[in-house]
């Protein structure tokens, strides 16, 4: 955006510029005086043109700031999405390794008592993990040493926490609800970068109209003080032997207007 707004305030100028042109019925001779001005040095060393150009600039670094930050928040917003979906892979298998790390605990303890402990009922024991409210989970579970997460490294199986809960139903409830978050920040993402633009380029309008009204009223001053009837841009002349040259007066006086 910033790239493409850019080019069009120095596209926009000179273009402008060029049909620059001014008439005037007093002159000193009937056949008149043409003067010329050569619009594109114009542009280029008048301090009011650099001064509208940084002020541009600046404009579009805070937009592409307001931008940069509605854009991470959807990241944000993505990376924990990413993390829910994983709890919820996790949560799905989690009762058959809860299962599993409690019959190898059994027969731990069958091994060391030498004799049958009393089985725990294996619904009870689910029903625990898929009711927890956001938990670390136990150590020791069986072929996991631990749990791969979104831009961080391996976490440990001791010290992962659900963000919500070890429920899938309420896990996917909180997915739907992030879905929609990520939605509702993309349109307003949208919405934002459209009204950017279109305020930068009525930035970028504004600040063409006013460089060029202070050159024409620089140019009228000039051409009634120096007795010319017209004045033209360089680049319009094909031929001429007794045009005059006012570009330096002209940069001259539109410094001197300035101060």
């Amino acid at each position: 955006m910033r790239k493409l707004l850019f080019s069009a305030l120095l596209a926009a100028l000179p273009l402008s510029a060029g049909a620059l042109e001014l008439s005037l019925e007093e002159n000193r001779g009937e056949s008149g005086t043409i003067g010329y001005v050569d619009i594109d040095r114009v542009f280029k060393e008048y301090s009011g043109t650099t001064g509208a150009r940084e002020e541009f600039i600046s404009e579009i670094k805070k937009k592409e700031e307001s931008v940069n930050g509605k854009k991470t928040a959807i990241y944000t917003l993505k990376a924990e999405l990413s993390k829910l979906r994983l709890e919820r892979e996790f949560a799905l298998t989690l009762p058959s390794l809860m299962e599993t790390q409690r019959s190898i605990t059994e027969a731990a303890e069958v091994k060391t008592s030498g004799r049958q402990t009393e089985a725990v009922p294996v619904s009870t024991q689910t029903a625990a993990v898929s009711t927890a409210a956001p938990a670390a989970l136990p150590q020791g579970l069986p072929g996991l040493d631990g749990i791969d997460m979104p831009g961080v490294a391996k976490v440990p199986v001791n010290r992962f926490k659900f963000s919500v809960s070890t429920s899938v139903p309420e896990i996917d409830a909180a997915l739907a609800r992030k879905e929609e978050d990520i939605r509702t920040k993309e349109e307003e993402l949208r919405t934002f970068q459209r009204l950017a633009e279109r305020e930068l380029l009525e930035y970028e309008s504004h600040k063409s109209e006013i460089l060029l009204g202070r050159i024409y009223v620089a140019l009228k001053e000039l051409a009634t003080k120096e007795e010319v009837s017209v004045i033209v841009d360089k680049r319009n002349i094909l031929y001429g032997q007794n045009a005059v040259d006012l570009t330096g007066k002209l940069l001259k006086k539109l410094e001197e207007d300035s101060i």
